[in-house]
């Protein structure tokens, strides 16, 4: 049965972060997604098409690059979903930046760990997760997406940008 990871306000809605859906196309597991999550439609769809607000990846490749909806999808398969950005939140995938890395610079910077893959800092919150690899040819980069949002995001995401070109990111 395909994995779906959901992040940030998508965890919020469904209250997790990993899911297992039924399905054998990207549209049938989201549609199965939001016959269990209904909150989720508003936020997937325009109409019957996937928003455009809405990032779905496929083994870390994006839906819309493949078959869209259509997508066929193996009992194995890993759907990512990210929610739009807006409202003050900052996100980008870091290549060859390790999550112990960032929590070391994020407890450094005086950051509380409520939970696994969230920081609070001052003025803002910090979500991260490790995203699908960047695959090229034979050579495979580790991704962690991260994702700021509060007051004073802009400041805690350049700082992180600064650390992530510092430490390998």
């Amino acid at each position: 049965m395909p994995k779906v990871n959901l992040y940030a306000t998508f965890r919020d809605l469904t209250g997790t972060s990993h899911l297992e859906v039924e399905g054998r196309t990207v549209g049938e597991v989201l549609a199965n997604l939001v016959q269990a999550y209904p909150k989720l439609k508003e936020e997937l769809f325009e109409g019957e098409a996937l928003a455009e607000r809405v990032s779905v990846f496929l083994d870390g490749r994006d839906v819309r690059y493949l078959e869209g909806l259509s997508t066929p999808l193996a009992p194995e398969a890993t759907l990512d979903l990210f929610p739009p950005v807006a409202g003050g939140a900052l996100t980008r995938n870091f290549g060859a930046f390790p999550a112990w890395l960032l929590e070391e610079y994020l407890a450094s910077w005086g950051g509380k760990r409520p939970e696994e893959g969230l920081y609070a800092l001052p003025g803002a919150k910090v979500r991260f997760a490790e995203a699908e690899p960047l695959k090229v040819g034979s050579l495979s980069v580790p991704q962690l997406w991260v994702e700021v949002e509060g007051e004073e995001a802009e400041a805690w995401f350049n700082r992180i940008v600064f650390a992530a070109s510092r430490g390998g990111g």
